[in-house]
């Protein structure tokens, strides 16, 4: 459920089954969102449907859009909205394959738990052939994993790499499949390189520019940091999230004056590229 009103649509591309909205936000500010990719469901349990986070990717640029942006980054098959992005969606939402989705939750939760019993069952298999192939090797890895750190482990990878041993391992570990070779595109819109196939590297945003940036004061005691670029007010401090709210306090919108998936050189409108419009560049 959200309490927003409907958003403005201005893109819509659907080909097959693939989108690339993006919407006109209002809510204390005006917030860009975007959907681009394809919806795919994966399984689907008691609590709903589960997706292919790689394939489909929601950005708003509202402070709660950013934040749950970054719990995207790291989910592999919850997507996770804001208010504004979830009345997006809900209005490009077809009635029709809401009805379809609908009918088929009990098969697919029904499929989903023979498919869990069946991986169940593969794992008590592996690990009997483990026993009997690899005596205390399973055992050993990963008490070793526990007593090392995520960077410790990544820097055991990494320094694979340099034997030919190293390397034969490390690509049966990850396959093409998992890391496939490294794909560079520009972005029309922010000219930088990006990959993708990397879901956390679709993501084109600009900090707000130093020489565009003034400080602003609320008493000695209050301030903040307006962008006159982009008109976002962010690095505030003397405020706490947890006290009652003024109507005219000033909101933390996030460090970057705009944050949306990256465009293809080849297929970007700069002429419609309503994100780059709603930017203040004049010299003064």
């Amino acid at each position: 459920r959200h309490s927003v009103g409907t958003p403005e649509l201005i893109k819509s591309n659907v080909k097959c089954d693939e989108v690339d909205f993006a919407w006109k936000a209002v809510g204390s500010s005006i917030y860009s969102v975007t959907a681009k990719g394809s919806l795919v469901i994966t399984a689907w349990d008691n609590r709903g449907p589960k997706y292919d986070g790689n394939k489909f990717i929601v950005l708003c640029s509202c402070p709660d859009g950013v934040r749950q942006n970054e719990q995207n980054t790291t989910s592999i098959d919850t997507l996770y909205v804001c208010k504004h992005a979830k009345a997006a969606l809900d209005s490009v939402c077809d009635p029709e394959a809401k009805k379809v989705i609908g009918e088929k939750k009990e098969v697919m939760v029904q499929k989903q738990k023979e498919l869990q019993a069946e991986r169940v069952k593969y794992r008590i298999a592996q690990s009997v052939e483990q026993d009997e192939r690899l005596p205390g090797e399973r055992e050993r890895i990963l008490y070793g994993l526990s007593k090392r750190s995520d960077a410790e482990i990544a820097k055991l990878v990494k320094d694979s790499t340099t034997t030919v041993e190293g390397l034969e391992a490390l690509g049966k570990l990850f396959p093409t499949s998992v890391m496939p070779p490294k794909k560079s595109v520009r972005c029309g819109r922010c000219e930088k390189e990006y990959d993708p196939q990397l879901k956390s590297d679709l993501i084109c945003r600009e900090e707000h520019p130093y020489d565009r940036v003034k400080k602003c004061w609320d008493t000695s005691k209050k301030s903040w940091d307006h962008c006159r670029r982009c008109g976002k007010t962010f690095n505030l401090d003397g405020y706490h999230s947890w006290g009652k709210r003024r109507r005219d306090d000033p909101e933390d919108e996030g460090e970057f004056c705009y944050e949306t998936t990256h465009v293809p050189n080849d297929e970007y409108d700069e002429d419609g590229d309503h994100i780059i419009d709603g930017l203040d560049n004049s010299d003064y």
